[in-house]
């Protein structure tokens, strides 16, 4: 199962993908031959963002966020809204938090997703079912594993009051013994083992669930798993490389 951070790399390479074509058609329009001499003067390296072949610009989420913020006047004003380009700012911190390696939550995993579609949805790319999938897929995995969570918390805390009923009913059976039999040589040994009883409950009582995850059906691929993440579906989520602090 993709981690927070790797929801939001796949999200940030739709992004890429869906607003390269509309950047590059909305500057060429505007600044004619000039465009990418306009689009690099956003960029202290400007000239390694250029293609190996010179014919072009190797985009990243971060540089087609950063120049349709830079030209939002120039250009995008025209064609979208204060809420896009509140979309644009919100994304442009979001990816700065990802590329210095800060954790995420589902929350910022979900807003991501989302900004992105909704950003995309904006300017019609061609690519949004394909954004619309993987923000599915996010919810359905984080509500599969809040169930799941549950369910392993309700049977835990179900085995535990038994156990701490019977260590109850064992330690009230051993006092009612002591009380009543009037043998005073072995008091000695039955407070020891009424205190071991009362520890014992006493460690049950606050004994927290344990973070294990027993047998149930992934539900990506609806095979039986017995850990938090589903050694059939992993191979399909390889870990993106590293990128760059900025």
């Amino acid at each position: 199962m993709p981690t927070n951070y790797e929801h939001i790399g796949t999200a940030l390479d739709e992004l890429t993908i869906g607003l390269r074509p509309y950047l590059e058609q909305k500057l060429k329009k505007t600044f004619k031959d000039s465009w990418q001499k306009t689009a690099l003067e956003s960029f202290r390296d400007g000239r390694s963002r250029v293609t190996e072949d010179g014919q072009g610009i190797d985009w990243d989420a971060h540089s087609l966020l950063t120049v349709m913020w830079d030209q939002w006047n120039s250009v995008f004003r025209k064609h979208l809204g204060h809420q896009e380009r509140s979309l644009v700012s919100e994304l442009r911190a979001f990816r700065n938090r990802w590329a210095h390696q800060q954790s995420f939550d589902f929350d910022d995993s979900y807003r991501v997703m989302d900004s992105v579609r909704r950003l995309l949805e904006a300017i019609r790319a061609p690519n949004l079912e394909a954004v619309n999938h993987q923000k599915q897929d996010l919810l359905e995995s984080y509500v599969a594993e809040q169930v799941n969570s549950q369910v392993q918390r309700t049977a835990f805390n179900r085995g535990k009051w038994w156990v701490i009923g019977i260590y109850s009913l064992c330690c009230a059976a051993i006092t009612y013994h002591a009380a009543t039999s009037g043998h005073n040589g072995s008091s000695a040994l039955i407070s020891f083992v009424i205190l071991v009883f009362v520890y014992l409950i006493y460690q049950q009582f606050n004994m927290e669930p344990p973070l294990l995850f027993g047998p149930r059906e992934c539900h990506r691929c609806k095979r039986i798993i017995y850990r938090k993440q589903c050694p059939y579906c992993e191979p399909q989520h390889a870990a993106p490389p590293m990128p760059a602090a900025t």
